[in-house]
């Protein structure tokens, strides 16, 4: 092959600039500390950065803003569960003070006023909220759990029961109560020990008291109704097993009235009392009701919300009408309804299904909440009213059993017929102390057994909630380990090592050098050198 000297020169210029882009890709390297600086230098380690950069971008988000914003969320519903868990431990020492047959009468104020202080404070633990996000309301982050202040806005209600929630109760009737110290108002034949009695009362409880005397309804125009209904029973197939008309009614003055609403109840019919919440059955209701697997549904209205009340809203079915805004609010629905197309916006699905989850990693989610229909439960609050209740007529039976005594201790200076009244009466209240007495007691050792339960509740929850949290330290420190390899397999990938590559910078001048010195002989060489 016939080599000329433009085929050396052409040569020698391409040696020389091979080993410029080769100095020059060097330096660069050194200058950035990076392998390439454009995907066309190598497209396999671009894609390769590409993915890396994804997998670290995405656990980044679970290690540095789902991970701490759910450990937060963790520890606050901890530590209201473990406040709320504490406030119902000191219930129930109340309840076994209250249970012992040796009270006096400034144990039983002790207790009325301990139990007011403390019904209270289970609630306000639920009102915890992390960011401004309360933690025991579902999606409806943005509500206390109860009522800051007073309204009036009118709500209805559809509460579920099972045979579960059906219970008998002791009422006692025929409670004396005139003026003590007048003795022409005792009347032998209506006040006499004969007619203060125990009675078993056959009943469900709705979630609050004082409900709206007319009860009415809501229609989805806005508009207000009467609330007339059946109460029925169904078994666990569905099937009727009895439908009984509501008679509704509240407490007024007339005490003897007031005892019939507990004591004259159609056999067939139910009785709704919406001064005190309650379901008064009837004889055969109460059979249907109390069956295995038995089951109803009721609605009903209230208007008159306390501070410090549950919002119903977050345990049932719940519509309001807001006057303001011209238009039905339904915040959530129970399971045999459906959302319309035309439904106002504070439509929420089904309460006791609102669960928030996190995502802590790849295809890994925690669920960080607890509804508050979970352990808040709005039967505490009811429990602790009937507990006051009783507590207070015990006192207030007591009261008048020693106004009785005074009288008996100055009975001589009374006429005969007043002495017999002055005894039959210190019997009738006597009698009646006894039996509040006997019922306090009772309930108190039961309510033991009930608070019992709902701290169990409680504890199951804080332990639940001890297991998220190691499992979540856990997921934390496996994301963690993942951060730093993705790290440093991506450091790997784009970053190059500076003594290597400075070596190979210097071996990419050597070379240049090398070849410049030899185009420069090259280029000295000629025909005239051999003539």
């Amino acid at each position: 092959m016939r080599i000329t000297n433009g085929i050396i020169n052409n040569n020698t210029k391409s040696n020389i600039l091979v080993n410029k882009e080769y100095s020059d890709k060097y330096n660069t390297m050194v200058a950035t500390g990076q392998k390439i600086t454009r995907p066309s230098d190598d497209p396999i380690i671009a894609i390769r950065a590409l993915r890396l950069n994804n997998n670290i971008s995405e656990i980044n988000q679970y290690y540095g803003k789902n991970i701490p914003d759910a450990e937060a969320w963790l520890e606050i519903t901890e530590t209201a569960l473990l406040q709320a868990e504490g406030v119902l431990e000191d219930v129930q020492k109340q309840l076994t003070q209250g249970a012992s047959d040796e009270n006096t009468t400034q144990n039983r104020k002790d207790i009325l006023e301990s139990l007011k202080g403390l019904k209270d404070q289970i609630y306000s633990a639920g009102n915890s909220d992390y960011a401004g996000r309360t933690v025991f309301t579902g999606y409806r982050t943005g509500e206390s759990l109860t009522f800051m202040n007073s309204e009036t806005n009118l709500r209805t209600m559809v509460q579920n029961f099972t045979n579960k929630d059906f219970e008998t109760m002791t009422y006692i009737s025929g409670s004396y109560h005139k003026d003590i110290t007048d003795l022409t108002a005792y009347d032998s034949a209506t006040d006499s020990q004969t007619t203060v009695k125990s009675n078993e009362v056959f009943r469900l409880r709705l979630g609050y008291d004082n409900l709206t005397a007319d009860q009415l309804k809501i229609n989805d125009d806005g508009t207000t109704g009467a609330l007339t209904q059946k109460f029925t029973v169904k078994d666990a197939n569905g099937n009727v097993l009895i439908e009984a008309d509501v008679d509704i009614q509240a407490i007024g003055t007339d005490h003897d009235a007031n005892d019939l609403l507990y004591t004259d109840i159609d056999p067939d019919g139910v009785r709704l009392i919406t001064t005190t919440g309650e379901l008064i059955l009837g004889a055969n209701v109460a059979e249907q009701m109390r069956k295995e697997g038995s089951n109803s549904s009721f609605e009903y209205s209230k208007d008159d919300w306390r501070k410090n009340d549950p919002r119903p809203e977050h345990y049932y079915a719940t519509k309001m009408y807001d006057p303001e805004a011209g238009r039905l609010i339904r915040y959530n629905y129970s399971e045999d309804e459906t959302k319309a197309e035309d439904a106002p916006d504070r439509f929420y699905a089904d309460f006791k299904d609102q669960k928030i989850q996190y995502e802590i990693a790849y295809n890994q989610k925690i669920e960080i909440n607890v509804n508050a229909d979970e352990v808040f439960k709005t039967s505490i609050a009811r429990d602790v009213d009937e507990l006051l209740q009783v507590t207070q007529n015990c006192q207030d039976a007591y009261d008048k059993l020693q106004k009785a005594k005074e009288l008996e201790k100055n009975i001589d200076k009374y006429s005969d017929p007043e002495k017999q009244k002055i005894r039959e009466l210190n019997d009738a209240l006597q009698k009646e102390f006894d039996l509040y007495k006997e019922k306090m007691q009772k309930m108190f050792s039961r309510g033991l057994t009930i608070f019992k339960g709902y701290s169990e509740e409680m504890n199951n929850k804080i332990a639940a909630y001890g297991s998220l949290s190691n499992r979540l330290e856990l997921t934390k420190s496996r994301v963690g380990d993942q951060m730093l390899n993705f790290k440093e397999l991506a450091d790997d990938n784009i970053n190059v090592e500076l003594t290597e590559s400075a070596i190979d910078l210097k071996n990419a001048e050597l070379a240049l050098d090398a070849a410049q010195q030899a185009a420069a002989k090259v280029a000295k060489v000629s025909l005239l050198n051999y003539l």
